[in-house]
């Protein structure tokens, strides 16, 4: 039988020395490891230096906008950039930027530069980038990127809004659906293999980027959009306006079919993003007096508050004393007796005046604002202003008379279209919205436009009443100029003073028309404002009428509505 041997001292001993000497070689071998790291040789950091440079942000792609229609009104698509490493670059080579770049950034590039990397463009389009990038000049550089392009130029510019060099949203949709639009940047990993050529890595755990974008799709119709920017550039040009606004929208859902404002801006052309005036949205983001648009809705007031009837008559001399102020029609005019129907189409500020006076001002003030006015609508871009309106404790004096005429009151261009769609569709304020549905990267629906009722803010009664007597505005008194052939509309004419520092500013008006078609069952409501035209003609019935009716017949044309 094996006998079993016992271990010896000396053995145990022996085993434990062989197990320190692997430790201590194991040490040894990991602070040489970390020396070497922490303090390489010069040759070592020289030699890497080399081959490493920096690791840039850069733009990565944004989610795309399109119209209610599929049409691709903003896009990313690949652009090159080019920068400069200044260890490997020749300042001698920089006229070769200059038919590029232009002289400014060669010059920039002509003297010795520190640091190991410096932008020269951003974004440059493929077809300009190849034929400098093919030359391979020693130290000039390429990274690949994606630049925001709005493929048809300055259409639905100020409802797109755009974005800067790094593809963040600045103005319109872009900015207020940033979040989900935005893709945050790509980290990029500069280095130089052992021959010497650019590596352009991509950080992360894998070479695949993954697009977090989302997507937006608008209710704009690009068509009408189209039209509408066309005529609207047209008619202000032709008078030397300073601005002018255009909204058309669908008065049973609210959505905005086209939204123009002048003057107007292509998006591409970065240049242009430094005009105030250009790159301000007129249709939300400016505030002036309706004028004579304002009085379908101050009729509605009255109505409702049984301060007037249908059946209801005003005498009109011309003008008339209020408080201690005299307000007078155009020219003096004295329209005689008057029914409701009457003082529209003659657009009589005497009948107004005397209608402010029978109606409550608290209940009169209260209409106003379910009417929206002195609030924002909500409606889905940036920059919206929430326009105007005294409370009622300041309705003394000739301020009531002033409101019901469309004076001593500021609104936005949609806050009016708004107002004037209720008219059209039975009586009901509704939402106005842009969005008709949101993505996500995926493609699940994160957010679906619908209708949304602010107000029932008049009864159907009224509505139809006014409808008609709009309608009539048109086909017999101070809107002829809007009338068509092509359909039959209903609308209303205003001319207002420009407000400022106290006082109205001398010679300069806005001219507008407000309106829907067709009158008897309305498919769009849409407003036109011309602001500060130049010259003798500045009514809204010289201006706003005649240009609304050409906007309205192409649109017939194309949509048969």
């Amino acid at each position: 039988m094996p006998t079993i041997r016992e271990e010896s001292p000396q053995d145990y001993r022996k085993s434990h020395s062989i197990w320190a000497v692997v430790f201590f070689v194991l040490l040894l071998l990991a602070l040489g490891t970390a020396w070497i790291q922490l303090r390489p040789a010069p040759r070592i950091v020289s030699q890497s230096q080399k081959q490493y440079w920096a690791s840039v942000s850069v733009s990565s792609s944004r989610g795309s906008i399109e119209d209610r229609n599929g049409v691709s009104l903003a896009v990313s698509v690949p652009a090159t950039s080019f920068f400069i490493d200044p260890k490997f670059w020749d300042p001698a080579s920089a006229d070769i930027l200059k038919p590029y770049f232009g002289a400014n950034v060669a010059a920039k590039f002509a003297v010795p530069l520190h640091g190991r990397f410096h932008w020269v463009a951003r974004n440059v389009p493929l077809d300009k980038a190849e034929p400098l990038a093919r030359q391979k000049v020693p130290g000039l550089y390429t990274l690949s990127e994606r630049v925001r392009v709005y493929p048809h130029g300055a259409l639905a510019s100020h409802v797109l809004g755009f974005c800067d060099i790094d593809g963040y949203g600045q103005a319109g949709v872009e900015l207020a659906w940033n979040h989900i639009l935005f893709s945050p940047p790509r980290t990029r990993f500069l280095t130089r293999d052992s021959h010497g050529r650019t590596l352009d890595t991509m950080g992360g755990k894998s070479g695949v980027v993954k697009n977090t974008s989302g997507s937006i799709k608008l209710t704009l119709d690009s068509r009408v959009q189209q039209i509408m920017e066309w005529r609207l550039a047209e008619g202000a040009e032709a008078v030397g306006a300073e601005w002018a606004a255009a909204v058309c929208v669908d008065p049973w859902t609210g959505e905005i079919v086209a939204l123009a404002s002048y003057p107007s801006l292509d998006p591409n052309d970065r240049k242009n993003l430094g005009d105030q005036r250009a790159v301000r949205n007129n249709v939300v983001g400016r505030i002036f007096e309706p004028g004579s648009i304002f009085k379908p809705i101050a009729m509605a007031v009255a109505m409702e508050t049984a301060a007037t009837s249908p059946n209801t008559t005003y005498s009109c001399s011309g003008s008339i004393q209020v408080a201690d102020k005299r307000i007078r029609d155009v020219n003096m005019r004295a329209h005689g007796k008057q029914d409701l129907t009457h003082v529209l189409m003659n657009s009589c500020n005497i009948g107004m005046s005397i209608m402010s006076g029978n109606t409550p001002k608290h209940q009169a003030y209260g209409m106003l604002k379910q009417f929206g006015f002195g609030e924002k609508t909500e409606v889905e871009i940036a920059g919206e202003e929430s326009g105007l309106m005294q409370s009622p404790e300041e309705w003394i004096g000739t301020v009531p008379a002033n409101i019901f005429i469309g004076q001593g009151i500021a609104v936005t261009p949609l806050q009016a279209v708004m107002a004037i769609a209720s008219v059209a569709n039975g009586g009901t304020l509704l939402k106005p919205y842009i969005i008709q549905e949101v993505r996500d990267s995926s493609g699940a629906i994160l957010h679906k436009g619908d209708k949304r009722v602010r107000y029932q803010v008049m009864s159907k009664p009224t509505s139809d009443f006014l409808r008609q007597a709009m309608a009539k505005v048109v086909s017999e008194g101070g809107g002829k100029a809007a009338a068509s052939k092509r359909t039959v509309i209903a609308g209303k004419t205003g001319t207002a003073q420009v407000a400022g520092d106290g006082e109205y500013a001398k010679g300069q008006y806005v001219a507008s028309f407000v309106g829907f078609w067709p009158a008897e069952k309305p498919r769009y409501a849409m407003l036109i404002s011309i602001g500060e035209p130049k010259g003798q003609r500045y009514y809204g019935g010289q201006l706003a009428a005649p240009l609304f009716k050409s906007i309205v017949d192409d649109i017939v044309q194309i949509t048969n509505n």
